[in-house]
């Protein structure tokens, strides 16, 4: 159904079309955000870490101004100097390259989430035609991030180049400034305009973060068929489903049955059906229904009951007004409470009875 003209997918993605999206590779992305999120972390390092830097600049200012004149007998120093300076400016630039790598790798999950899938790095023939290529060239989603790109690049110029305006005469001024000064100069003109690139990048990734989104969720839009046919692939036969009710119930009446063991008193109306009541002052609140049942149920409870010597007490109105309107786990309710505790109260009597004649005999 690829192939379906795109006024045909009117309906939203289900659950399961997004999920096998994101196995073949295909997220919402933004290549804005991972900039924005990129420069901002950086511009963080450089609030912590902006002291150790300042310091580290003023220091090769100072030894670059004490250098001899190329061809003198320091000239020897400018070939030692030039390997150790670059690399002590590589280590001073690993945590910011790390900064930057992590935030990268953030702003990506930021946009789409964690998305492990090798299909997307399988090969495929179709990724070489030059003539797929041309198309993905020409195509909507990269006039998109071309425009964006251009919106992007002209407000950071025009934040840069107001900024900058502004700041002419002290970046003239410089010149005059002692090392220390001028690094200082140097770093806040660099802060200033960073700070700038920020706010551009942070609008422009904030809206394309949010195209993204709904055009890949436009994208991913199904036809009525599409739907029709998924929902088909994912539900159950009549069949299946009645054996599977089948088999809760008898799990269910199984568990039940098991319960007629541990009641106080099974209440029957003599052949229809039969209601187990258990009654624990320690844990419930009111007598409780553990099990009931009809015609063949019933008889298999009191067959139950009497091999657990549990009380059977023939009471057909009281049993027909349990089974009728309690549920199987539920407590008594006040309608009928007063009757069920006169037949517990009646069964606990004859228990101390029978306890107190065992004791005596």
């Amino acid at each position: 159904m690829a192939d379906q003209p795109a006024q045909d997918k009117t309906e939203e993605p289900t659950d399961e079309r997004i999920r096998k999206s994101r196995e073949e590779g295909q997220v919402a992305h933004s290549q804005e955000m991972p900039h924005a999120v990129m420069v901002g972390a950086l511009l963080l390092s450089l609030a912590v870490m902006g002291a150790g830097l300042f310091r580290w600049m003023v220091m090769q200012m100072q030894r670059g101004l004490r250098l001899g004149v190329v061809g003198s007998a320091e000239s020897s120093e400018l070939a030692t100097l030039v390997p150790d300076r670059l690399g002590e400016g590589l280590t001073v630039s690993i945590p910011f390259m790390l900064v930057a790598t992590v935030a990268s790798v953030a702003g990506c999950l930021l946009v789409s989430g964690w998305a492990w899938s090798p299909k997307a790095v399988a090969f495929k023939p179709e990724r070489v035609n030059p003539a797929k290529g041309f198309q993905n060239l020409v195509s909507k989603k990269s006039l998109v991030n071309l425009l964006v790109s251009v919106a992007n690049m002209i407000l950071i110029v025009a934040l840069v180049w107001t900024y900058i305006r502004d700041k002419i005469d002290e970046l003239l001024a410089l010149r005059w400034y002692s090392p220390e000064g001028i690094a200082g100069g140097a770093a806040g003109l660099v802060m200033g305009v960073t700070v700038r690139v920020l706010i551009g990048l942070v609008v422009v990734a904030a809206l394309d973060w949010a195209f993204q989104r709904w055009n890949h969720r436009k994208e991913l839009r199904m036809t009525r068929q599409e739907v029709k046919e998924e929902r088909k692939q994912h539900e159950v036969s009549p069949e299946i489903r009645s054996r599977i009710r089948g088999l809760q119930i008898t799990m269910a009446r199984k568990r039940m049955l098991k319960d007629v063991s541990a009641a106080d008193v099974v209440l029957a109306n003599p052949t229809h059906v039969a209601v187990a009541v258990r009654y624990d002052a320690a844990r419930m609140n009111a007598p409780t229904v553990v099990a009931k049942g009809p015609d063949l149920l019933c008889e298999k409870m009191k067959e139950i009951a009497r091999a657990h010597n549990v009380p059977i007490v023939y009471r057909p109105e009281l049993a027909r007004a349990l089974y009728a309107t309690v549920e199987v786990g539920a407590p008594v309710p006040e309608s009928l409470f007063v009757a069920v505790a006169e037949v517990l109260a009646m069964i606990y009597r004859l228990r101390r009875g029978r306890n107190a004649l065992a004791a005596g005999t």
